[in-house]
């Protein structure tokens, strides 16, 4: 049986084939992610045309598709007032801001002020019950979406339910009552989906060589990267992409950590929008712009900063410069934007910069992880790396031991941890 797996994160759309029998994948089809496109609002136009070459790239292999299954960025939505017209409305990605007030809208939503208590994830700028009240199509009659069932509804037929993991990362749902939050349930106008936690459950077809192909998972590309790993408890996993998390197997004296759950009863702890990609492609673009001697494009088309920051550091160029990477609202520990402090005349140079950027970011990581074994009864004693930077950055697996004293082990997959999540969930679907 063969398993088309989707991606759609942010940076890259990745598909590829996974037979369940065999175990094997074939090879990975990419194309840009929405995050590239400089769009927050993304039209939806550009998931169509992305899901469309990807589709006409299977069908050019003449393989045979069995079932799809889907993972997607999380924290984003499509509000529509026909299901029929999805195409012509806009995708708002975790990455705007609409919310004028963050407190008048936590105390709509949260008279009691027990935002994580029912959502389980920290209040932050980006989320979808922060975005809603001010999209146009608010105080019409309209149905709410996600990525997954946006482009079910547009390639096929939609069945109206949604996954509890896409369902809870929108700030909208209960997770303690499984339900969606009163206040939301008192605003008839909108139709919100039917809540599914089940791994074999299925949210429509897809029209694919004239057949309607089932669709499984529609789950965030966060809980697919967590199910590909089986974490033990004394584990964690940090993973790099255009944002970035720092996960684990849930425990209850996790304070500091979010609860994300999968399928069924399953949950795990995070901590999420920790800077990453995004924030360090401000400065890549900072250095690219003022620094056009050193920002020399390459074949790959790498500017200076980039390759710099993939090479292994100098650590004599480790000096007192404290860099704040929480550059957009809504990131971990955004307070006022991002800084540099504590530049001198005799401790700072283009390549100095560089690598303490890299340094502050490793120290992120390392202060959530140590600060996990101050209060935690099971210590972390090993550290899992996964995502695209993971890989990429020469030094970062080292560095990071360094400032934990902990053993730091990357994910040599060339295939992406989300694919693996998914292919997973095949497996169990097919074992039906």
């Amino acid at each position: 049986m063969n398993f088309l797996l989707f991606d759609f994160g942010a940076s890259r759309i990745k598909s590829i084939l996974y037979n369940v029998k065999t175990d094997k994948f074939s090879e990975i089809y990419s194309t840009p992610g929405a995050s590239l496109s400089n769009k927050n609002e993304v039209p939806m136009e550009f998931f169509i045309d992305s899901f469309q070459k990807h589709l006409s790239y299977r069908k050019s292999k003449n393989k045979k598709i069995d079932a799809i299954n889907i993972c997607s960025e999380m924290h984003g939505f499509c509000l529509t007032k026909d299901l029929k017209n999805i195409e012509k409305e806009n995708y708002v990605s975790w990455r705007i801001d609409n919310c004028q007030d963050l407190k008048s809208e936590i105390e709509f939503y949260f008279p009691k002020n027990d935002f994580k208590e029912c959502t389980g994830m920290q209040e932050k700028n980006g989320l979808p019950i922060f975005n809603l009240r001010s999209h146009e199509n608010y105080n019409h009659q309209s149905f709410f979406l996600t990525l997954p069932e946006s482009i079910i509804s547009i390639f096929g037929e939609w069945n109206g339910t949604m996954s509890k993991s896409l369902a809870a990362s929108t700030g909208l749902y209960n997770i303690l009552t499984n339900k969606w939050l009163e206040t939301v349930k008192k605003k008839q106008n909108i139709q919100f989906p039917i809540i599914n936690s089940e791994i074999r459950h299925g949210y429509g077809h897809i029209k694919f060589n004239n057949k309607n192909i089932p669709v499984y998972g529609c789950i965030g590309d966060l809980q697919s990267c967590f199910l590909s790993l089986d974490l033990k408890e004394n584990e964690i996993n940090v993973n790099l992409g255009t944002g970035s998390q720092v996960s684990k197997t849930f425990q209850k004296y996790d304070k500091e950590f979010e609860i994300r759950p999968t399928f069924g009863n399953q949950i795990f702890s995070t901590i999420s929008h920790i800077p990453c990609g995004r924030a360090l492609n401000i400065f890549s673009n900072i250095i690219e712009k003022k620094f056009e001697e050193y920002a020399r494009k390459t074949d790959d088309t790498q500017n200076i900063f980039w390759e710099t920051f993939f090479k292994k550091s100098n650590k004599n160029c480790k000096k007192n410069i404290d860099i704040d990477l929480n550059v957009f609202k809504g990131s971990y520990k955004y307070k006022d934007g991002g800084s540099i402090k504590f530049l001198e005349e005799n401790n700072f140079d283009l390549h100095i910069l560089i690598d303490n950027i890299k340094f502050s970011l490793v120290k992120q990581y390392s202060d959530i992880i140590n600060s996990c074994n101050k209060s935690n009864a099971n210590s972390i004693n090993k550290i899992i790396l996964t995502g695209g930077l993971a890989n990429k950055i020469t030094d970062f697996k080292d560095l990071l031991s360094l400032e934990t004293n902990i053993e730091v082990e990357i994910e040599h997959n060339k295939i992406d941890s989300s694919l693996i999540g998914l292919s997973k969930i095949s497996k169990k679907i097919f074992d039906k």
